[in-house]
């Protein structure tokens, strides 16, 4: 087993993970999980040239990363 092939499962796990995180209302460690899995799944894309990957994964960090920025800003 590759390492890519680890860093995919993984990837896949911690996003799952995340999910149900969501789903409980658990933030903002749920958006840390979403975003440490996308990192995960785009370098696999860049990695397997697999530009569908990346065009899913890549557009979650101008979601969440302002989001949180935002959340942050409001709390403090």
């Amino acid at each position: 087993m590759n390492h890519i092939t680890i860093v995919k499962y993984a990837s896949a796990v911690t996003i799952l993970i995340a999910m149900v995180l969501h789903v409980q209302g658990i933030t903002p460690w749920n958006s840390f999980l979403q975003i440490l899995g996308a990192c995960g799944w785009i370098y696999v894309g860049y990695r397997m040239n697999e530009k569908a990957i990346i065009l899913n994964f890549f557009p979650q960090l101008f979601i969440i990363i302002p989001g949180l920025v935002y959340m942050y800003v409001n709390t403090v």
